[in-house]
């Protein structure tokens, strides 16, 4: 505890002398003769005034009367309780807004719990107004820096003493659904904390560039219930860090994956496929109910989960899931419209977003398909096998003299896919492409090289977790013959050759392209399984209008790709709480929306049919296992815990003024009684 007003407790504690002096003074007696003195000896001690203390010793009523005044004192110098952070010179927060801080404890999420320990340790550093005893000189303030983060971190307010603002600035953080990203936050703290490089005229003729007036090292203060995700990412360097932590609670069950699929031979039939676990320390029991468009389909009742073990401050417990701790359960449904489905489980909990999860099932269709090729065995076989509405066949010169009314209507393509075999063209209606062993003539793509003769050749890497190349295993293929090609910055290559990318995927103006760069013929894929799944995946991505999501949702925080129709230049967004926002979009004709925050179904309007709604779910172990951690070390370096601030406010001062009041009421008693001692 400390005192924001030392002048004025060093000035009142001088009536604590003048007190003891009234009762140190003697009565103006009178004087009297008497024939006896046997009958006044209490008259006669009183006249005793060489012992002062001796009749202070057993005096009740100065020493009430002493408490009275020593609790008035103490209350005009502003007592404060400090904490340990209040004492540092330079302080950064790093509040925790991540999905696991949406847990309840009690009546309060455990956001708002770390909001209020916020606000009441700011609350106690510069406070307006006070000073401090001192000759002549000032108290350094501690300079306060907030930062918020979830998956991405944001600077809630740089460095400042002005901490009457932070309270506000604290109070209108709002809570995300995303997973918890302290790396991130550690880099922005580390960054406003490194000096900036000021150069005097001396060292720009040196070419020199040396910080003046270095920031001393900030101490950084984590709220947060601990469920950190990178730590062995991380790295302190030249800080010092304190974890307030916040939340008890264990209990939760949550809906970790969702995913859909529609039969390969009828696509009307669709599975769903789920995943629930248990992150409480008790077993439980939970229903699962399906819904379609909201309406409820299907419930599989008293689905029983085994106690998780406890987590550790480095893994989830359910890195390594015990026996018994997730169910996974499949449900089949006759579905013949595109949909969205809901899986919910019933339990309640502490934490709720995960009891929920959504998937955007489009309908079911066959695709009509139009194959431009001079004849190709390998492919023609390959399709022949998939399950097409309809395959139309043109060799390259009757695709380019064709009429356009029979490739396209209304500037847009007749065909869901068109494949382009080892034939590069300019004529290009707004649709979906498929080129293998040649590119589209457009501005920005160019061909830089023809690699041939060059012996056979691996690819490097490839992306697996792209719907593109879901189950598509690439090793062991072997290209010869290939294109070099030089993209667009904003084309995106799914493959690696040691030459570049040998797979990419291409939007502009309302078409979109994959290029294969290599003839099927020229490699060794024509012989693998794999390729008759590329193919099927290929189709189905492209017949989706070249942007399908991937049968599972999102997670918060990813960008959305948006879509718009012929002619639209921009469209509304609804979000699940029903808020909206606008989006424009770029010379491609889509848009991007980045704010995914919230777990739930979000909506386009106008949008393009069967990509106007996008599912947004959390399916993250991490988050799901809400079980607060502690014993936190990054890198060679124990985050210590630090206690939490239980006061609502620092100042104390009306706590002593009660007590002051209190024994002042037993003074007047004891006066009134005439008790004396």
């Amino acid at each position: 505890m400390s005192f924001l007003n030392l002048v004025a407790l060093w000035t009142a504690a001088g009536v604590v002398p003048a007190l003891l002096i009234l009762y140190f003074l003697k009565l103006r007696r009178r004087e009297e003769l008497v024939p006896s003195t046997l009958l006044w000896k209490r008259a006669v001690q009183d006249l005793q005034v060489n012992a002062p203390f001796q009749r202070l010793r057993k005096n009740l009523l100065l020493f009430l009367q002493l408490l009275v005044l020593l609790a008035g004192v103490i209350a005009l110098a502003r007592p404060i309780i400090q904490t340990t952070a209040a004492q540092e010179k330079s302080l950064v927060l790093l509040i925790d807004r991540s999905a696991s801080m949406n847990a309840l404890e009690g009546n309060q999420t455990r956001f708002e719990l770390a909001q209020e320990q916020a606000t009441r340790l700011v609350k106690t550093l510069n406070r307006t107004g006070s000073r401090w005893f001192s000759f002549g000189g000032a108290i350094a303030q501690t300079r306060v820096m907030v930062v918020a983060f979830a998956d991405r971190a944001t600077v809630v307010s740089p460095f400042t003493t002005n901490t009457a603002e932070l309270a506000s600035l604290i109070a209108d953080i709002e809570p995300t659904d995303g997973r918890t990203n302290l790396r991130e936050a550690l880099d922005l703290a580390e960054a406003y904390m490194a000096p900036p490089a000021r150069i005097t005229q001396g060292m720009e003729e040196q070419n020199v560039s040396t910080p003046v007036s270095p920031e001393t090292a900030s101490k950084l203060l984590l709220l947060s219930d601990g469920g950190v995700g990178d730590l062995e990412e991380l790295v302190l360097t030249s800080s010092t860090m304190e974890l307030i932590r916040i939340g008890q609670t264990r209990d939760n069950v949550g809906i970790t994956a969702l995913r859909t699929q529609r039969n390969y031979e009828r696509p009307e039939i669709l599975s769903a496929f789920l995943q629930v676990g248990n992150f409480g320390p008790e077993p439980v029991t939970t229903d699962v109910s399906i819904y379609v468009d909201g309406n409820l389909w299907k419930v599989r009742p008293h689905v029983a989960l085994a106690a998780a073990p406890l987590a550790t401050a480095t893994q989830p417990a359910t890195a390594a899931p015990s026996e018994g701790t997730t169910a996974s359960l499949s449900f089949e449904l006759d579905l013949d419209h595109a949909a969205v489905l809901e899986a919910r489980l019933s339990r309640g909990d502490a934490l709720a977003l995960d009891n929920r999860a959504f998937a955007i099932v489009p309908p079911p269709r066959k695709l009509h398909v139009l194959l431009v090729s001079a004849g190709n065995f390998f492919l023609e076989s390959a399709l022949r096998g998939l399950p097409l509405q309809k395959l139309v066949y043109l060799t390259p010169e009757q695709y380019e003299a064709a009429e356009a009314s029979d490739l396209e209507v209304d500037g847009q393509s007749k065909y869901d896919v068109v494949i382009l075999d080892k034939h590069a063209t300019a004529r290009l209606p707004v649709g979906n492409y498929l080129f293998i062993g040649a590119a589209p003539r457009l501005p920005g793509i160019e061909v830089t090289a023809e690699k041939k003769d060059s012996g056979p050749v691996a690819f490097m890497w490839w992306d697996e977790t792209h719907p593109v190349l879901r189950h598509v295993t690439l090793e062991y293929v072997y290209v010869a013959d290939r294109l070099l090609l030089q993209m667009p910055a904003e084309a995106e290559s799914l493959i690696e050759g040691p030459d570049g990318a040998v797979l990419t995927r291409y939007a502009k103006d309302g078409r979109h392209f994959l290029i294969l760069t290599f003839a099927i013929e020229h490699s060794t894929w024509w012989r693998k399984p794999s390729f008759p799944v590329f193919a099927y995946n290929a189709l189905r991505y492209l017949g989706s209008g070249g942007a399908l999501a991937e049968e599972g949702a999102s997670r918060p925080g990813d960008t959305l790709r948006i879509p718009l129709p012929l002619g639209a230049d921009s469209t509304a967004l609804t979000r699940p709480d029903g808020s909206e926002t606008t989006l424009t979009a770029d010379a491609s004709g889509l848009t991007h929306f980045g704010g995914t925050y919230q777990v739930g179904v979000y909506r386009v309007q106008p949008g393009v049919p069967e990509r106007d709604r996008f599912a947004i779910n959390l399916e993250d172990e991490w988050e799901s296992d809400i079980t607060p951690r502690s014993n936190l070390q990054i890198g060679a370096q124990q985050v210590a815990e630090g206690q939490a601030i239980r006061v609502a406010t620092p100042e104390i001062w009306r706590w002593f003024i009660g007590v002051a009041l209190l024994v002042a009421l037993i003074e007047w008693y004891i006066y009134n009684r005439r008790v004396m001692i």
